[in-house]
């Protein structure tokens, strides 16, 4: 089966940040993006999916990063919980997180 591609305003959104395994188990690789977060896989950039920045414990900054199922599964995750408390996701689809997570799950398949 061929391997999906991915067009590179899908990749990245600053302002997502999908759920994450605890920090503290996360590997070096992980936590700077060169393995997904989720399944430990080598990541390539045509194969990553941003998880969001976010600073780390010891005031540094983490850039985690995951393959496209992975990613999929969190994002749906993320929706699942953020549209229950979002008003603008009750009332309309305009909500920029639902649309952002909405996007990685039709990429990645789910």
């Amino acid at each position: 089966m061929p391997e999906p591609t991915h067009s590179t305003a899908l990749r990245t959104d600053s302002t997502l940040q999908l759920p994450l395994p605890a920090l503290s188990q996360l590997s070096d690789r992980q936590r700077r993006g060169a393995d997904c977060a989720w399944c430990r896989m080598a990541l390539t950039t045509e194969t990553a999916v941003d998880a969001g920045e976010r600073p780390a414990t010891d005031g540094g900054q983490l850039f985690p990063r995951g393959c496209w199922e992975c990613a999929a599964r969190a994002a749906h995750r993320l929706l699942w919980e953020h549209a229950r408390a979002c008003d603008v996701c009750r009332t309309d689809a305009s909500c920029p997180i639902a649309v952002a997570a909405q996007r990685i799950m039709r990429e990645g398949r789910l």
